[in-house]
C-alpha cells in the first residue's frame, strides 16, 4: 500500500473515494473572498472594506434565455452599422445596384439613416427590444421594397433577389432576438 493509499484508507481498511475526501477539504478551507465572489456573482449588490469606510459596489446582470440573445443582438447592431454606412456615403451605388429610381437624399434617409440609427442603437445597449422590433418594422418595409425590385423591368432583379434573401434572414433573426430580449429582466433597482 503506498503512502497515498494510506491516507485515504478508512479505519476499516476501505479506500475512500477523491471526491468525499475534497468536500471535506472545501469544508475545512474557507476563503472569505470566494464567498464574496459567489455572492456578487448571486446578487446584485455588495460592500467592501471597514465598518467606518464601506464601499458599495453593484452589478447589472441581465438574464436572457439564452446568453446568446445579447451577443446576437449586437451582431445585428454591427451588421446595420455596415448596411447604415453602406446607404449613407454610398447611396447611388446602393440605388445602381439594386436597381432603385430615387434620388441619393432619399436612399439615403431611407435606408442608411435608418440602419445606423438602430445599429448605433443597438450597439450601445443590445437589450433594447424596442430597437429590435424597430429593426423589424424596417426590415418589412425592405422586403417590401425589395419585393416590388423583383420584376421583368428591372435590370438589376438577380441582385435585388439576392439581397431580398438575405433581409429575410435578416428579419428571421430580429425577430429571434425580439422577442428573446422582449423577456428579459434585470436585476437592478
Amino acid at each position: 500500500m503506498t503512502p497515498a493509499d494510506a491516507a485515504l484508507a478508512r479505519p476499516n481498511g476501505r479506500a475512500e473515494d477523491f471526491s468525499n475526501v475534497l468536500s471535506r477539504v472545501r469544508e475545512k478551507v474557507s476563503w472569505p473572498p470566494a464567498r464574496r465572489l459567489e455572492s456578487l456573482a448571486r446578487g446584485p449588490r455588495l460592500s467592501v472594506g471597514p465598518s467606518d469606510k464601506k464601499m458599495n459596489l453593484a452589478t447589472d446582470r441581465v438574464r436572457a434565455a439564452p446568453a446568446i440573445s445579447p451577443t446576437l443582438s449586437i451582431n445585428l447592431g454591427m451588421t446595420a452599422i455596415g448596411l447604415g454606412l453602406w446607404g449613407t456615403l454610398f447611396p447611388r451605388h446602393v440605388a445602381r445596384t439594386l436597381g432603385i429610381d430615387a434620388p441619393a437624399p432619399v436612399v439615403r434617409g431611407v435606408f442608411g439613416l435608418r440602419e445606423l440609427w438602430t445599429g448605433f442603437a443597438l450597439a450601445g445597449d443590445p437589450t433594447k427590444s424596442g430597437m429590435l422590433w424597430a429593426r423589424v418594422a424596417g426590415d418589412v418595409f425592405d422586403i417590401a421594397v425589395l419585393k416590388s425590385l423583383d420584376n421583368r423591368k428591372n435590370p438589376q432583379r438577380g441582385a435585388a433577389r439576392a439581397v431580398l434573401g438575405f433581409v429575410l434572414a435578416a428579419t428571421a433573426l430580429d425577430v429571434f432576438t425580439a422577442v428573446r430580449m422582449s423577456n428579459v429582466k434585470r436585476n437592478c433597482e
